[in-house]
C-alpha cells in the first residue's frame, strides 16, 4: 500500500488541527488557573501566552487573505505554522499589541494581586 502526498497532507492537516486545539486548551487552562494566590509573574506569563496565541491567529488569517505563490508551496504548508508562531513570539516579546498588559491589568484589578 503506497501513501500519496495527498494522504500525508490530510494526516498533517489533522495533526495541525489537533495541535491548535491543544494550544487553545492549554492557554484556557492557564488563564483559568490564575487566581489570587498566583504570582504576578505567573499572571503576566499567562497573559503573554494568550496574546501570542491571539497574534498567531491574526497572522494566519492575514496570510490566508493575501496568499502568494511562495506561500502556496508544500514547504510553507508544512512549516508555515511554525513561522507564524515565531512571528507571534517576536511580536509579543517586542512589546506586542498591548493585549497582554491590558489583560494583566484587568485581571489584577479584579483580584487581590498587588505589585
Amino acid at each position: 500500500m503506497s501513501t500519496s502526498i495527498y494522504d500525508v497532507s490530510s494526516i498533517y492537516d489533522s495533526y495541525t488541527r489537533n495541535q491548535q486545539n491543544a494550544a487553545a486548551t492549554q492557554i484556557n487552562s492557564k488563564l483559568g488557573a490564575v487566581g489570587a494566590e498566583s504570582t504576578d509573574e505567573e499572571l503576566l506569563g499567562a497573559c503573554k501566552e494568550f496574546e501570542e496565541y491571539f497574534v498567531q491567529k491574526i497572522i494566519e488569517q492575514a496570510r490566508k487573505s493575501v496568499a502568494s505563490e511562495e506561500e502556496d508551496g508544500e514547504y510553507m504548508k508544512y512549516f508555515g505554522d511554525t513561522l507564524n508562531q515565531s512571528y507571534a513570539e517576536a511580536i509579543v516579546e517586542s512589546g506586542g499589541v498591548g493585549l497582554a498588559q491590558q489583560l494583566y491589568e484587568s485581571i489584577k484589578g479584579n483580584s487581590s494581586h498587588s505589585l
